[in-house]
């Protein structure tokens, strides 16, 4: 007589596994068991024990790849210092996000776990190993040294106030846009970035234009039934 194989928390083991988006390997290592006692286990072909369960419910929760973390307990995690990590930031091969909250004029950055592992294997590891080949920087986007009149000439050409155009960008407010327009700020390349499309799209007819040269009334970014997706807002 065949008995069915026990299946006590093995769908839950597996669920979290899923959602780490790990192999069984990754998820032995991380785990500190064998890849054949985690095959079992999300196979159901084991009962996973209840202390184990706990273990992998607590690592799930750590490594939550959609959970922000800040930079200092990134690096820790990681076993780097938090230095890398800023600079991997600034050079654009850690993918962080800017919160509101600002210390020292800058933006506090938080990145997740999954893209300080993507940085630790694209980047750092390759770095340091004197026979891996170096892999190519991100290319980044620097500020003209007109970057003012650009700026005026594509919200004219967009017919946006600085307003709507901080509001299209994410930026604090029109105080921003003014400070930009008139030299006594020079945007971060992250805004010159979200800048650059705005000038390529005003060069092109604006959503609206009819065939005869007359132009409907223009809705900017933002709004429920206006094109495009509004960015998270951030500050300078």
């Amino acid at each position: 007589m065949t008995r069915n194989p026990p299946t006590t928390g093995s769908s839950e083991i597996r669920g979290l596994r899923m959602r780490l988006q790990l192999s069984q390997p990754q998820f032995a290592a991380l785990l500190g068991v064998s890849a054949e006692t985690c095959r079992r286990w999300d196979s159901g072909r084991r009962v996973v024990p209840e202390t184990w369960l706990t273990n992998a419910r607590e690592l799930a929760a750590a490594n939550d790849p959609c959970r922000l973390w800040s930079l200092q307990a990134l690096a820790t995690e990681l076993g780097v210092h938090v230095r890398t990590l800023r600079d991997a930031a600034r050079t654009g091969r850690l993918q962080v996000t800017y919160e509101n909250q600002v210390v020292f004029r800058n933006p506090v950055r938080r990145s997740t776990i999954a893209a300080g592992r993507a940085f630790m294997e694209r980047y750092y590891r390759q770095s340091y190993s004197r026979f891996a080949p170096k892999p190519r920087p991100p290319v980044r986007t620097s500020v003209p040294s007109d970057w003012a009149r650009q700026l005026l000439r594509v919200r004219r050409e967009l017919r946006l106030t600085q307003a709507q155009l901080a509001e299209q960008i994410g930026a604090a407010g029109k105080a921003v846009v003014y400070q930009w327009e008139s030299r006594k700020r020079t945007p971060s390349p992250v805004f010159w970035g979200r800048i650059l499309p705005l000038g390529r799209r005003g060069t092109s007819p604006a959503p609206g234009r009819l065939a005869s040269g007359t132009t409907s009334h223009w809705q900017p970014l933002g709004h429920p039934h206006r094109v495009g997706v509004p960015i998270p807002r951030e500050v300078y």
